[in-house]
């Protein structure tokens, strides 16, 4: 299939409006009703969740069509090397785990943040179809798929981009394999990472403070674990929906009356 030819327009101004378009509508999302909310409400609600993201992500593959570009553009392609990916999701859980007893345990009380309940309203009463629900199309599809292609493959891309406007057209052009020279523009894409994260943190505004902390420190881990991959998403993907997926596990197996 043939490539659409780039839009003539300023690259910049249209990186930055890509940029901007989807954070505002993912912060809209949150508004009108945050995820948590719609994983425990009504088969409505629940659609609501998947349809959003499904748009956001046909958003997306649309503005990388403008530009000539697919998602294998952007991370979503086959790494140099796949024995790489399981070690990377194995030492990235492992920073998951430790990240979060961190912050529950020691920064948030020593700071004077609340703790987040991530658990409140979700799965309380051991609903089976609560659960599948929240560990399937939740865990592996909206969080481990959407989130993924959408913040760290999408907008940290045109993050890039706005910072670096010189940078590659796509992420796959140098030769990103385990053990070559540090990819160029690296400095750029750290900062980029940091910014993201941030952003992943306020988007998360409905779990209070704690909520933005923790998911903001979480999100410069999956960010980190890209950029360690050679800007590659499959890693995060299988380690994202894997958090989730043992988080909405062990959420309803704790519930009373399950």
């Amino acid at each position: 299939m043939s490539r659409l030819p780039a839009s003539p327009a300023s690259p910049w101004r249209q990186h930055a409006l890509e940029f901007t378009i989807p954070v505002a509508l993912l912060t809209a999302f949150q508004f009108i009703m945050p995820a948590s909310e719609a994983t425990a409400g009504s088969a409505g609600a629940k659609l609501f969740l998947v349809l959003r993201m499904t748009a956001l992500v046909l958003l997306c593959t649309w503005m990388l069509r403008r530009h000539g570009e697919t998602w294998r553009d952007v991370g979503l392609r086959q790494p140099r090397r796949w024995w790489m990916v399981p070690v990377l999701v194995v030492l990235g859980f492992v920073s998951v785990v430790i990240i979060s007893s961190m912050m529950y345990q020691v920064i948030l009380p020593a700071i004077g943040a609340p703790v987040p309940d991530l658990k409140r309203g979700r799965l309380v009463s051991g609903d089976l179809g609560e659960y599948l629900f929240a560990a399937i199309p939740v865990a592996w599809g909206t969080a481990a798929f959407g989130e993924e292609l959408v913040v760290r493959g999408f907008l940290l891309d045109r993050l890039i981009k706005v910072l670096r406007p010189s940078a590659p057209a796509r992420a796959s052009e140098p030769a990103y394999s385990f053990g070559s020279p540090e990819p160029p523009g690296t400095p750029v894409a750290l900062v980029a990472i940091v910014l993201q994260a941030g952003l992943f943190g306020t988007l998360h505004f409905y779990q209070g403070i704690g909520g933005i902390l923790l998911t903001a420190v979480v999100g410069l881990l999956f960010g980190f674990l890209w950029l360690a991959g050679r800007r590659n998403l499959w890693a995060g993907i299988l380690l994202h929906g894997m958090v989730d997926f043992i988080a909405a596990t062990e959420s309803y197996l704790r519930a009373p009356g399950s």
